[in-house]
This record gives C-alpha cells, structure tokens and sequence, in this order.
C-alpha cells in the first residue's frame, strides 16, 4: 500500500485536528452547562462527559483533571476578553482613550454575559472546590493577558508624556479593575433584583472621564 502524497496527508491531518478542536470546545462548553446549572461541586469529569456524551475514557484524552478542566474554561472566558479589549485600545490614539477603551470594553464585554464574569472573577473566592488553584504553568500561560489588556494602554500614556502622580500601567490596571468592580456591583444588585440606578452606558462614561482626567494630571 503506498504512502499518502503530501497534500493529501496534510488535508487528512487538518480534518483531524478541527475534529479534536470541536471535541474540546464541545467538552468546556459542556462543563459550563454543569457548572451554572448545578453547582462548581457537580464539576466532575464523568458528569461532563456526559453532558458532552462522550465516554470518560474519551474526555480523558483531553482533560487529566477536573482542576484542568475547569482552568481551560476560566481561561478562555480570560483570553477572549483580553482579545477584546487589546483589538479596542489599538485603534485610540490617546492614554486617556486608551483608558475609555479598556473600561467600556470591559464593561461591554462582560455585561451580557454575566455568568462568564462570575465563572471568571468570583468562583475561585466562592468555592474551596473550584478547582482554581493555578500551577506555575497555567500562571506562565496567564501572563500574556495581562499584556493584552494592559500594554498597549500603558504605551500611549508613556508617549503622551504625563507626568502624573501614578505611573502609567498602573493606571491602566486601575482602569480595569474599576471595570470589574463596577460589573461586580452590577452582578450583586441585579441578582437580587434591585439594578443599579445609573445604565451602563452613564457608568462607563463617568467612570472614563475620572480616568482620562487622571490621564492628563500633572
């Protein structure tokens, strides 16, 4: 029997691998079904492959771990946003927008998906069982967001030459976790059916203005 030529060995092995993307994306997307519908605690690997109806066995090949499981979801809710908001930064050209650019898409980002946020933000400090307890690895595979969301920020607050009292990725951070913090406060409220009294839309555009005057200090 001869060889396959190479085209048709490189084509048979990107089937292959869009086969095994689907299968992975079908597991998290099946541990997020069993996360909110049930419970961090009902995040086993047997009741995810059944969800994903798959086999155990076959879940196995992709995820070792609950704990692996469960990082690789958190961490693609991380990744995309992080996406997200470095893709907005770029087409500002000032700190303090850069600033605007990093709250409103962080608010945006999350807001409709609210549950993401909480998988993301809050089911490590909830749950002693979430399985978040994040290994030298995953912290190096972390890192790169936080240049995502934050570098190109501090970039333009270097080039525009402030001189303000705090330094300029830190002020960057501090936009961002304003955002989160913002969204918090959201999550908190509307879940006990009492919204805030202000939209997201005179939140962010308040919360922006307070950065871009920080921006512009000194």
């Amino acid at each position: 029997m001869t060889s396959p030529i190479p085209d048709q060995a490189e084509a048979r092995r990107a089937r292959q691998q869009r086969r095994r993307d689907r299968s992975r994306e079908d597991i998290l997307a099946a541990a997020r079904a069993v996360l909110l519908r049930d419970g961090i605690s009902s995040v086993t690997l047997e009741a995810v492959a059944r969800e994903a109806g798959m086999s155990k066995t076959g879940l196995y090949y992709y995820f070792a771990s609950k704990e692996a499981l469960v990082f690789e979801l958190v961490f693609a809710v991380w990744q995309g946003q992080g996406e997200r908001v470095r893709n907005a930064v770029e087409t500002v050209d000032t700190g303090a927008a850069a600033l605007g650019a990093i709250i409103r898409n962080t608010v945006e980002g999350y807001a409709p998906r609210m549950d993401d946020f909480r998988v993301a933000f809050l089911l490590g400090q909830v749950s002693s069982s979430s399985g978040l307890q994040l290994s030298p690895e995953q912290f190096e595979r972390i890192r790169p967001i936080n240049d995502m969301l934050l570098s190109n920020a501090t970039g333009k607050l270097a080039e525009g030459g402030r001189r303000g009292t705090v330094e300029p990725r830190m002020l960057a951070f501090l936009a961002y976790v304003s955002a989160l913090g913002l969204l918090t406060m959201k999550g908190l409220v509307e879940s006990q059916g009492d919204p805030l009294l202000y939209s997201d839309e005179q939140l962010i555009d308040a919360l922006s203005k307070v950065f871009a005057a920080a921006a512009t200090d000194g």
